[in-house]
């Protein structure tokens, strides 16, 4: 269980925010009259938020769950893509970045503005459990920690041109409450330096 009272503030304020912009719209140097979409990492509260999707002018939605629901859908105007997956260590997140990375660059080149979110419900600090469980009203929904960090990452070294060390502090540094388990963390380290590969080769080669 997450201890609150243990957190630094940054961190706790960082968790009860829905969600942050990691990367602005970018002018395009060749058209200058045209702009890449913003890129945002944040909670499945962001989600249900209509009106803040509105205000940030959300268009595509990245779901990074292990639910069979999802909580916005094609009708109500939204473009979804989802990955199954659970917020485990012994999960591998490496089959999913590829493709994941892929749709969320041609939204942005599109213009469009793109959020990537996740979901973990854990008890609030000092709530009562019953029969081991929390209720649902002494839960906190608290994400955009694990998962979907992991997809932001690796989209900034597959697209961004960034090192994971360097990929990892930028996310960090605009959601400070980021932590991919260790296993998404070895996963990225390993999926980096895979696709860095045959790109260098090619870059030798040509």
């Amino acid at each position: 269980m997450i201890r609150f009272d243990t957190l630094p503030p940054e961190v706790t304020q960082a968790m009860c925010t829905p969600m942050h912009q990691i990367l602005p719209p970018a002018q395009n140097p060749s058209n200058p009259s045209q702009y890449s979409g913003a890129l945002f990492l944040g909670s499945l509260s962001a989600v249900m938020d209509k009106d803040l999707l509105r205000e940030n002018r959300i268009t595509h939605l990245v779901h990074v769950l292990d639910v069979p629901w999802l909580p916005m859908s094609e009708q109500e105007g939204f473009v979804g893509y989802k990955i199954a997956i659970a917020d485990q260590d012994s999960e591998d997140i490496r089959p999913h970045l590829e493709a994941v990375c892929t749709h969320i660059d041609a939204a942005l080149k599109s213009g469009r503005n793109v959020l990537v979110h996740c979901h973990q419900f854990v008890p609030r600090f000092g709530a009562r459990k019953s029969q081991g469980a929390a209720e649902m009203d002494g839960c906190l929904c608290i994400e955009g920690v694990s998962r979907s960090a992991a997809v932001v990452i690796a989209y900034l070294i597959r697209n961004q041109g960034m090192s994971f060390d360097n990929a990892q502090s930028f996310v960090k540094r605009k959601r400070a409450c980021i932590k991919p388990n260790s296993g998404f963390m070895r996963a990225l380290q390993e999926w980096e330096t895979a696709w860095r590969r045959p790109n260098m080769l090619r870059r030798f080669t040509t």
